[in-house]
């Protein structure tokens, strides 16, 4: 495993919730729009599923914007942030930099990522976010050694009791594809092999590393105050469930192409009597919505049976 933990120092910390950068924090709480992630020692802020600023710490903190979307560099306020004017200005400038994303997204758009931070959104931060069962920790989570999802989510159900961690409930890590219509269910990228590389991952890395480092994340994140739908659980997630699950989530299937039926039924050919380490699990939307339910969650042979005519209006 390479060092390449998320996390932010005890400084970084504090500059956020109190110091320095915490004009910046404040915006991306008032904004549900924005999301902030945490990577290694240093901050991206998410629109739209793009990266609008990253903070890292060099001598000084460093703030920067991805000048292919159509802002140029006099544009843009200096890079070093020493002082709070240096954090205004940054704060200033993102109404600019979120236009200059919508027209460029206009152009190239990025519809599975922009549906990623939707899903965050919905049950992190919205008016039903305390009500579901799943607290999303990461998005676009790479550790540069063969683990790549594109969210990493808690499963902590909603019941009273497993919420105030009073039934000996460890609420269980669940890595999250998303596949957003049926352009990339199959083939590189597809869903077998998705599962593949999960397992292939965890054969050689284990899960106990991973794991460490997403409660550390997760209690970063309460912290900062960026899962609003927890403000006041004031309950201590000191470890996760042993099991974990490997989860599918479907967006924009077509139901007249066959290439989702193909796709599970190749799954199942593969996986489907096999101990893969962890479970397999399929989610689907709760009535348009993206809060993610416990109800929701199937797995592959249920999931097969109840949404036949959805997954291929043709067979």
């Amino acid at each position: 495993m390479k060092n390449n933990i998320r996390g932010l120092s005890v400084p970084f910390i504090h500059d956020l919730k109190c110091g320095l950068l915490n004009l910046i924090l404040e915006r991306v709480i008032k904004d549900p729009t924005l999301c902030l992630e945490i990577r290694e020692d240093y901050i991206n802020i998410y629109y739209r599923g793009g990266n609008l600023i990253r903070i890292e710490k060099k001598d000084c903190y460093v703030a920067s914007f991805d000048t292919n979307y159509g802002v140029s560099k006099c544009q843009l306020p200096k890079k070093e942030i020493c002082d709070k004017d240096d954090v205004e200005r940054w704060v200033a400038v993102i109404p600019l930099l979120k236009q200059a994303m919508d027209i460029w997204f206009g152009k190239h758009p990025k519809e599975e990522r922009e549906c990623q931070q939707v899903v965050l959104r919905e049950n992190n931060g919205s008016v039903v976010g305390n009500s579901t069962d799943y607290f999303i920790v990461d998005i676009e989570y790479d550790n540069h050694d063969d683990a790549r999802f594109d969210l990493i989510a808690i499963k902590w159900e909603s019941e009273g009791s497993i919420r105030k961690l009073k039934t000996g409930y460890s609420p269980k890590l669940c890595f999250i594809e998303m596949k957003y219509g049926d352009g990339a269910l199959s083939g590189k990228a597809g869903m077998t092999d998705h599962i593949r590389k999960f397992k292939n991952y965890i054969d050689s890395n284990g899960l106990e590393t991973i794991k460490k480092e997403m409660l550390g994340v997760f209690k970063q994140k309460r912290d900062l105050g960026l899962i609003a739908a927890l403000k006041n659980n004031k309950n201590e997630v000191k470890e996760f469930a042993k099991n974990v699950d490997f989860m599918f989530l479907l967006a924009n299937h077509d139901p007249a192409s066959c290439k989702l039926r193909d796709a599970l039924n190749e799954i199942s050919k593969e996986y489907g009597s096999k101990d893969l380490g962890f479970n397999l699990t399929f989610c689907t939307s709760n009535f348009m919505g993206y809060g993610i339910y416990k109800e929701n969650v199937y797995t592959l042979p249920e999931f097969m049976k109840l949404f036949r005519k959805q997954i291929s209006c043709n067979s």
